[in-house]
């Protein structure tokens, strides 16, 4: 016959569990999207900012091959040739005049370097040179902007040179908290004055207004450069070789010259993100000639706003939300592992081609937190769910709560777990005796019953029929059996399920009340019952009824399954903070195959052997229920043809503790 195995749940259950699940998905999905949006706010505090500084730095590793340097730009460089033909750093301002001669086809010409004192050697050296740039025109000089909060100073060349120049433009860097140059500013201001970067200074010396103005008036003014390659990438002019024409004019025809330090030891450098590879620095003015190429194409990275920001870092954390709530933990790891290696390669995809520089930290660290808090909230929730409907059926099904008191969930995950696997246990054996007792209701407790109809059917009939004594004694046989079965049936139900008030219990008046019921029983089928009584008096806290049903079980059982003139024994002692009761007898035995369930309802060991005494499988599951409600156990010792002994230990109450103290 095919069975159909009962749901342990009804669908009700998995629709609240379901819920529940949802709610904290919700609930999580919520608090990781604001927890993306504060970090993003606060980057800078928790040092995030750093973090998309090495991303940054690492797509720049990774960049596709580099670019060409601007052609409209020309970098004279003061290099160690130059200082070994001219002499030794500083040299007179004479020189810059006739450096300038040669670029007088320049479209405009900026220095990278300071000229805030007099020469007192040279004094007509500062005029000579101020001469030469008004008469070029289009020379611009730099400046130091130091801002101090509402103040600010500005270290300028001195008077002669900076009223020659066509323009005046600061030319601090700012590099990074790492010491690495990604931006520039373009404007800065105290409050009341504003001030110019060499950068747009010179694209209004070289008439290219247009772009300088929207330079300067565009808030904020911070750019990030868009470097075309790594340093030394721009080609450059020795100093001396122009000041000594071996360089033709028509090489700086219509382009940008940037003057300035090239040499080591002499002038400022900074790692960039082009430089991150064999870690070599840039000198600041090849910084200034990325800088310049960048305004005059618009070519700078563009940061997004932060709206955007937050809305594109918020979009991969809901995706990983959805991947943990519809997929496998397996699938789930894989997926959002994947998902996080995608959102780099777009980030990377989307500086390379579109130029726009979006910081995803934030969103990174989010997404590595979220499978580790997804999986712990996901799995306490189910849990909860799990004991909380264990806790159900214990308060409807007794039997269930007494097996379970002992092994309460702890706080760790391997024991919640072991516990929720004990439930199912509990559960499937609870379903399993559920169908022995169908089995045994329409079995077991209806073949008595239609004994006696078939034997009324046959009275009635004329055939066979069976004189009135011979007929009310088989009736009455039928009866009793089946009295016997229901009162069996009702005490193991009463054992599991009813409420049991414990007193403190004489054991050996117990044991006594037992001798004394099975003495007549054992006398008919001529067996000898001895009791062994310790002089002291042992008490155990428990129901005295269920422990006398108990030891009556097994005095019964061992009388039923022994022999004719066998002896059985019943001894009670005391052991450690037990009380001991042993029933030994010298019957049928159970055999080894048997034992591990013969304590199960509805099992026998000898159900098929014909001279088997009638009974219902229902005792020793009795025996077991009372003695574990009273927090005690019981072992088997059995070899077949040679006799059972059931030991049962019940832990002794205070009472005995105290007299054994006496």
């Amino acid at each position: 016959m095919r069975k159909t195995a009962l749901p342990l749940r009804p669908p009700a259950g998995s629709s609240s569990l379901g819920r529940q699940v949802l709610l904290e998905w919700r609930i999580m999905t919520f608090f990781l999207i604001l927890l993306t949006i504060l970090l993003i706010q606060f980057k800078d505090v928790l040092r995030l900012s750093q973090v998309d500084n090495t991303f940054y730095d690492f797509y720049m590793k990774l960049a596709l091959p580099v670019s060409a340097p601007d052609p409209n730009i020309a970098l004279v460089v003061i290099d160690d040739g130059s200082l070994q033909q001219l002499g030794y750093w500083p040299w007179r301002r004479a020189e810059h005049s006739h450096l300038l001669e040669h670029l007088d086809q320049a479209k405009a010409v900026g220095f990278d370097i300071l000229f805030q004192d007099h020469n007192p050697a040279y004094p007509q050296d500062d005029l000579t040179f101020a001469n030469a740039i008004q008469k070029h025109g289009r020379v611009v000089l730099p400046t130091i902007v130091r801002l101090n909060g509402s103040t600010s100073s500005v270290d300028q060349p001195v008077a002669p040179l900076a009223d020659s120049a066509a323009e005046l433009g600061f030319i601090n860097i700012y590099p990074d908290p790492d010491g690495s140059v990604r931006r520039i500013i373009l404007t800065a201001s105290d409050g009341e004055k504003t001030y110019s970067h060499l950068i747009p200074a010179m694209l209004q010396a070289g008439g290219e207004t247009k772009i300088a103005n929207k330079l300067l008036s565009t808030t904020p003014s911070e750019y990030m450069i868009n470097f075309s390659g790594p340093p030394d990438h721009y080609p450059t002019y020795p100093y001396s070789a122009i000041a000594n024409g071996l360089v033709p004019p028509e090489e700086f025809k219509d382009r940008y010259v940037l003057v300035g330090a090239w040499s080591s030891g002499l002038g400022d450098y900074y790692p960039t993100p082009r430089s991150w590879e064999d870690r070599t620095s840039m000198a600041g003015v090849e910084i200034l000639a990325n800088a310049l190429s960048n305004a005059r194409t618009n070519n700078w990275i563009k940061p997004l706003p932060t709206w955007l920001v937050i809305t594109l870092n918020i979009i991969p954390i809901y995706l990983v939300c959805l991947i943990l709530i519809r997929f496998s933990p397996r699938k789930a790891f894989l997926t959002t592992t994947a998902l996080w290696l995608c959102l780099v390669g777009l980030d990377w995809a989307l500086l390379q081609f579109l130029e726009f520089w979006l910081p995803i930290s934030s969103s990174l660290v989010v997404m590595m937190l979220a499978y580790p808090a997804w999986h712990w909230r996901s799995q306490e929730t189910v849990l909860r769910h799990i004991n909380h409907e264990l806790s159900v059926l214990s308060a409807q099904d007794s039997a269930l709560r007494l097996a379970l008191e002992a092994k309460a969930p702890t706080e760790t995950l391997p024991a919640r777990l072991s516990f929720l696997h004990r439930g199912i246990e509990l559960l499937r054996e609870a379903q399993q005796r559920r169908e022995q007792t169908l089995r045994f209701i329409s079995h077991d407790m209806r073949a008595p019953q239609n004994s006696i109809l078939a034997l009324v059917s046959l009275q009635r009939s004329g055939e066979q029929a069976l004189d009135e004594t011979q007929l009310l004694s088989k009736i009455e046989s039928y009866a009793s059996n089946t009295l016997e079965l229901v009162n069996n049936f009702m005490d193991l139900a009463r054992a599991e399920a009813m409420e049991i008030e414990f007193h403190d219990v004489n054991l050996g008046d117990v044991m006594a009340d037992v001798y004394d019921d099975a003495w007549s029983r054992a006398k008919t089928k001529h067996i000898d019952v001895e009791l062994h009584i310790p002089d002291e008096q042992l008490y155990v806290h428990g129901n005295a009824t269920m422990l006398r049903r108990t030891f009556s079980n097994l005095v019964d059982n061992a009388i039923k399954y022994s022999s004719i003139n066998t002896t059985v024994h019943c001894t009670l002692t005391h052991e450690d903070n037990y009380a001991v009761v042993s029933i030994k007898d010298q019957g049928w035995g159970i055999p080894d195959h048997l034992q591990p369930t013969i304590f199960q309802a509805f099992n026998r060991a000898h159900s098929t052997a014909e001279d088997a005494p009638i009974g219902s499988g229902i005792g020793l599951a009795f025996v077991q229920t009372v003695v574990q409600r009273h927090r005690g156990y019981i072992t088997l010792e059995s070899e077949e043809g040679k006799g059972s002994t059931f030991t049962v230990k019940l832990p002794i109450s205070e009472e005995t503790e105290e007299e054994t103290v006496e």
